[in-house]
């Protein structure tokens, strides 16, 4: 980067140099916090960066307005941006987001349909429903997730062997799941008497992630992400199940995605991600009787460890698993560490599901 710095400080830096310098730092953001990949965890840090990329982005279209790998970068920046805020401001990140469908939409209409811009708008629309959800607007967040799943899917039918494309489908319907998931948990719903219609399309939606990530593993049988990925949902569809009395044998997939979950997040090099599934698993996991709170304190742990304790809803994850295994003290402690990550409440705005949970976690008397 210092080399880049010194390039771009020329004034009569081309606008090919300048984009080549915003694109270095949209690969420091990568490093240093990208969402949902492997990163050193900084989150401030990668916004800083994405941020430089995108003043270099609109320095270079201030030389050359048409400069379409820069206006590209504008929305691909804002998207970066929105997706590290999500984790703490969802309200922010949905602003970030509606901007980058913005940018997007005064795209070409060569590149707006392009396989890389239609991919592009599939995605903004999934983060803004994710946004919504965050913010317990299920009713808006539905309707985009709809959308979303209907641009991937098309995009998945063109190739059957396109793995990305098709792990962008369940990506967008296991979302869509949490959203009625989410809107069915007393402790973040909106209509806690709609508790029975939300868990049955959960369900539905879940069935459709379970296929596709069957579909992938035959692809793939080695992939650990998926593995668990699968595991996770076959313990959120028995504990539905359980949940709504439906006939079957709710408790024989609870099992089996427990054993799965079990063997991937027991490996030295499970991921945070695969590690939160695990916990989550253990500590929901219908019929309780098949709970291991010690097991899920255990992967809590390394998670919040591998991420440096920056991410809330993996300390929200710790504290859940310390409630559970008996350990008060430490599980409110840990909630208000996950509080700490959050910015201020400001009167009149909407209170995100994950300061609900984490308040629940931290104010519980036991």
């Amino acid at each position: 980067m210092k080399s880049f710095d010194a390039l771009a400080e020329d004034p009569h830096a081309s606008t090919a140099l300048i984009y080549e310098v915003s694109s270095a730092y949209g690969t420091l953001g990568d490093e240093l916090g990208q969402s949902g990949t492997a990163s050193l965890a900084d989150s401030a840090g990668a916004v800083a960066a994405y941020r430089q990329s995108l003043a270099l982005d609109d320095r270079a279209l201030s030389i050359d307005p048409n400069f379409l790998r820069a206006r590209r970068g504008l929305s691909i920046n804002l998207f970066k941006i929105g997706s590290v805020e999500m984790e703490t401001d969802p309200a922010e990140a949905l602003k970030e987001f509606q901007l980058a469908l913005q940018r997007a939409n005064a795209l070409p209409e060569a590149e707006r349909g392009s396989l890389p811009g239609v991919r592009l708008r599939g995605m903004l629309l999934r983060k803004q429903a994710n946004a919504f959800e965050r913010l317990g607007a299920y009713a808006q967040a539905i309707p985009l997730f709809q959308q979303s799943f209907e641009i991937t899917l098309r995009i998945a039918a063109q190739d059957p062997k396109d793995s990305r494309a098709l792990f962008d489908v369940v990506t967008v319907l296991d979302d869509e799941a949490k959203s009625y998931e989410d809107a069915a948990d007393p402790v973040v719903a909106a209509n806690s008497g709609d508790r029975p219609v939300n868990l049955i399309l959960a369900e539905k939606t879940l069935a459709q992630v379970a296929a596709g990530l069957e579909r992938l593993l035959k692809q793939d049988p080695a992939n650990d992400v998926w593995k668990a990925f699968l595991a996770s949902v076959q313990v959120r569809i028995g504990a539905i199940r359980r949940i709504l009395h439906t006939p079957g044998a709710s408790d024989e997939l609870s099992r089996k995605g427990l054993s799965a979950l079990k063997e991937v997040a027991e490996k030295d090099q499970a991921s945070p991600m695969v590690l939160d599934q695990a916990a989550n698993a253990f500590l929901t996991v219908e019929p309780a009787s098949l709970r291991n709170p010690q097991f899920a304190v255990s992967c809590a742990e390394r998670e919040v460890a591998m991420s440096r304790a920056t991410t809330p809803s993996r300390l929200l994850t710790l504290a859940h698993a310390y409630r559970a295994s008996g350990q008060m003290e430490k599980s409110r402690t840990t909630a208000k560490e996950g509080l700490a990550l959050l910015p201020a409440p400001q009167p009149g705005n909407v209170k995100p599901n994950i300061r609900k949970r984490l308040e629940n976690e931290a104010q519980t008397r036991f």
